[in-house]
C-alpha cells in the first residue's frame, strides 16, 4: 500500500476513481464539486491539484497531514526472506527520532516474531538478538510529529494494528514485543497527547492496556481504552465492516463528577424558580448553545452577521422595533478574511444607526482566522480561553464549527474535544454560543433534505437549540431564494418564541427579516 491510499483517501469525503487517480472534494476550501484531484506521483508520493486553485501544502495541511508524513516507510512485504523460523511475511522497521534504523522485526506465516540488528560485520549483514540495541516505539518519528501536531495518537498491541489503523489515516503506534512488554520511558512521549489504547478481547490483551493506561495517565491529557466488537483486534473489527465508531469504550479518563445526595421530591419543588437570564427576552437566555445549519449559498453566514450586529446594538433580532439591552458581542470567523467581511459589515452597521441604535463602541469585537482554529490543540485552546476572558461577552459567535479542528469532520474524540472547549469557554464568559454547521450535502431529497448538521453525531446531541433555513417558494433576489423556512432539527430543551419563517429584506437595512408565513402562490 502506499501513501495516496494508505494516509490521504481514508481522510478525503466523495472519493471517486478517475483515471489513473482519483476525484474528491477539496478540504482547504467549501466543495460542493468534488474538485480535488489525487494520484500518486514520481516527484512527491501524492499530486494535489485543486481546479479551484488551492495550494498542496494548504490541502495537506487542512488533512492534518505533513509531507514528511506522506513520505514515511510503510509496513514491507517480504518475498520468503529467511529468518531463523521460517521465511518471513512481513519487515516493520524500527527507527530513531531522526529516522536511522536500529533493529527489525519480522513475521511469519505461523505468527512467530524474529528481531534482528543490523551488523556490518556479519556475512549476512544483521545479527538475530537484540542485545543491548535501544528498544524504541514502533513508527517513532512519525508518533513524534502527531503528538506534535495535536492528532489524537491510537495505541496497539502489534505492528499489524498500527498499520491497519494507519491505513485509515489515523496515527498508531505500538511498542515491540508485543503485550507486557510497554517501559515506562515510553510515556514521555505522549505528554498532553490524547490516547485511544486498543486492547485485544483477551485477558493479556486488557492486562497490556491497563499497563499501558497507567503509565500515561499522568503526563496524557486524554486517555480512553477501547475493545474491538467483532474478533480479536482493531483489525479484525474493521475488517468486519465495523466502523471506528463502532467500538466498545471501556475506560475514559474523564472522571465523573462527584455529586451529592439528590434533593427529595418536597425539598426539590420548594426552590422557588431562578429567573431567566434574556439577552434577547423569550429567545435567547444566557449559558444557551445554538447551532446554525442551511442549505449552501442560502445566506445562513449573513444571519450569523445580522444576529450578532443587532444583539450588540440592542435590537430586536427579528422584531427591530422592539428594544432590548445592548450585549457585548464577540465574534470570532474561522471561514472569511477582514477584507471579505468588511464588505459584509458595512452596510449591518450603517442598518443599526438608521434604526437609532448604534451599535455602541466595544459592543462588537471581531477577529477573523480564515485558516481555522484546531482547538483540539493545548496552545489553540488557551488563545480561544485568552480572547474569551479578556472580552467577556455575553454572546459568543464562533465558527463554522468544521473549521475548529483539522481532523475527519465525522469523527467523534475530535468533535468531543472541541465541543470540550467551547464549553469551557462559555463558562469562563458566562455567555451564550453561537455556532455554525454545515448541513448535509445531496440532491436525492431536493429542498427537502435533511438540514441536520454534517459531521460528528455529537452536534446532534450538544446544542440546546438547532435550527436550519430551508428555501421556500420561488421567488428570488439574485441566485438567492427569498423565502426560507426556519426549522428546528433538534428537539428544543425549553420552549422560546423562535421564527418559524424569514424572508430577505432591502439590501440596504436588515438583510433578513421576519415572514408569518410560507410564500402564497404567485406571490411578487
Amino acid at each position: 500500500m502506499d501513501a495516496l491510499r494508505e494516509v490521504v483517501l481514508p481522510r478525503l469525503e466523495k472519493v471517486k476513481k478517475s483515471g489513473a487517480g482519483f476525484m474528491a472534494r477539496c478540504p482547504a476550501h467549501d466543495d460542493g464539486h468534488a474538485s480535488l484531484s489525487i494520484s500518486s506521483g514520481r516527484e512527491h508520493p501524492v499530486v494535489f491539484h485543486c481546479h479551484a486553485g488551492c495550494q498542496p501544502d494548504d490541502i495537506i495541511a487542512k488533512l492534518g497531514l505533513t509531507w514528511a508524513d506522506l513520505s514515511a516507510p510503510r509496513e514491507r512485504e517480504s518475498a520468503g526472506e529467511w529468518t531463523p523460523a521460517g521465511p518471513a511475511t512481513a519487515v516493520y522497521d524500527y527507527r530513531d527520532e531522526n529516522g536511522a534504523l536500529l533493529f527489525q522485526v519480522l513475521r511469519t506465516a505461523t505468527k512467530d516474531f524474529r528481531q534482528r540488528v543490523p551488523d556490518p560485520t556479519a556475512k549476512s549483514g544483521w545479527t538475530w538478538k537484540l542485545g543491548d540495541t535501544r528498544r524504541v516505539l514502533y513508527r517513532l518519528p512519525e508518533l513524534i510529529a502527531a503528538v506534535r501536531a495535536g492528532r489524537e495518537v491510537w495505541i496497539c498491541e502489534g505492528e499489524k494494528d498500527v498499520h491497519t489503523l494507519v491505513s485509515h489515516g489515523l496515527a498508531a503506534t505500538c511498542n515491540p514485543g508485543g503485550a507486557g512488554k510497554w517501559r515506562a520511558e515510553y510515556a514521555e512521549y505522549f505528554r498532553e497527547a490524547v490516547v485511544t489504547i486498543c486492547a485485544d478481547r483477551d485477558e493479556p490483551g486488557r492486562a497490556h492496556a491497563r499497563q499501558v493506561r497507567d503509565s500515561l495517565l499522568p503526563v496524557a491529557s486524554f486517555v480512553r481504552i477501547i475493545e474491538a466488537t467483532a474478533g480479536k483486534d482493531i483489525t479484525d473489527h474493521l475488517s468486519a465492516g465495523r466502523s471506528l465508531a463502532e467500538v466498545d469504550e471501556t475506560f475514559t479518563s474523564e472522571q465523573p463528577v462527584k455529586v451529592e445526595l439528590a434533593p427529595d421530591l418536597w425539598e426539590f419543588i420548594s426552590t422557588p424558580d431562578e429567573p431567566y437570564d434574556w439577552i434577547i427576552p423569550n429567545l435567547l437566555e444566557r449559558g444557551d448553545r445554538l447551532i446554525l445549519t442551511g442549505f449552501e449559498g442560502l445566506g445562513k453566514s449573513m444571519l450569523i452577521r445580522q444576529l450578532a450586529v443587532m444583539i450588540a446594538a440592542g435590537l430586536h433580532p427579528f422584531y427591530p422595533s422592539v428594544d432590548v439591552r445592548p450585549h457585548k458581542v464577540l465574534l470570532i470567523d474561522c471561514e472569511n478574511s477582514e477584507r471579505q467581511a468588511r464588505r459584509k459589515f458595512r452596510p449591518l452597521a450603517a442598518a443599526s444607526i438608521s434604526h437609532g441604535h448604534r451599535v455602541p463602541d466595544g459592543g462588537l469585537r471581531l477577529i477573523h482566522r480564515p485558516e481555522g482554529i484546531d482547538l483540539t490543540r493545548g496552545e489553540e485552546a488557551e488563545w480561544l480561553m485568552e480572547r474569551v476572558t479578556a472580552h467577556k461577552p455575553d454572546v459568543l459567535f464562533i465558527g463554522p464549527f468544521y473549521r475548529l479542528h483539522n481532523a475527519n469532520m465525522n469523527e467523534e474524540l475530535p468533535a468531543r474535544k472541541v465541543a470540550a472547549v467551547l464549553d469551557a469557554a462559555r463558562a469562563a464568559a458566562d455567555c451564550a454560543l453561537i455556532t455554525e454547521a454545515h448541513s448535509g450535502h445531496g440532491s436525492e431529497q431536493g429542498a427537502r433534505r435533511p438540514l441536520r448538521p454534517a459531521g460528528a453525531s455529537l452536534l446532534l446531541r450538544w446544542p440546546e437549540f438547532g435550527f436550519g433555513l430551508r428555501p421556500e417558494g420561488d421567488r428570488k433576489l439574485g441566485h438567492r431564494p427569498v423565502d426560507v423556512s426556519f426549522e428546528p432539527w433538534r428537539g428544543q430543551r425549553d420552549d422560546r418564541e423562535w421564527p418559524t419563517h424569514l424572508t430577505m429584506g432591502d439590501p440596504h437595512d436588515w438583510p433578513w427579516k421576519l415572514s408569518l408565513g410560507p410564500p402564497q402562490d404567485g406571490g411578487a
